[in-house]
């Protein structure tokens, strides 16, 4: 999830207040749950599917001040940046290649394993696209935030 940072000036009361986890607790906690639902969502949307694991393993977590989106999934970083030329395990790429129509048994595992050692694999960046398809959306509730914690330190 991007960063956020807000810096408050003038107002020294309204300066102690926010330091008040009481008085921005709830709505800091109503942000991040509705902008990693939003991101998950967006994520899971990006996310390529072929037994549909990946996509499902995508979960969030939100702690007092922290959210979280990920995956507890091995292979989900090589999805996500690609790799480079390497000669995989032909066991693990013979399941694939038979859901894929390749040929049975080694075989098949051995026409897609000499491409990956000849190209690698595609960088699907699921996990980028996600925050950037979700970041207009969760800069206007952080915003709504602000106006939320205004109309607390007034009231």
């Amino acid at each position: 999830m991007p960063d956020f940072k807000s810096t408050v000036t003038g107002d020294k009361e309204l300066q102690r207040k926010l330091q008040d986890p009481q008085f921005v607790r709830g709505p800091i906690r109503t942000f991040l749950l509705k902008s990693v639902i939003l991101m998950e969502g967006n994520v899971k949307k990006e996310t390529p599917v072929d037994t549909g694991r990946l996509r499902a393993s995508i979960t969030h977590k939100v702690e007092p001040f922290r959210a979280v989106v990920g995956t507890n999934v091995a292979y989900a970083p090589h999805v996500e940046f690609g790799t480079r030329p390497h000669w995989p395990p032909l066991a693990a790429l013979q399941p694939w290649a038979r859901r894929h129509g390749f040929p049975a048994g080694r075989q098949g595992a051995f026409l897609v394993a000499r491409a990956i050692a000849r190209r690698g694999t595609r960088a699907r960046r699921m996990f980028q696209k996600g925050v950037e398809e979700s970041r207009g959306q969760i800069i206007a509730m952080w915003n709504a935030v602000g106006g939320e914690i205004m109309a607390r330190w007034k009231g």
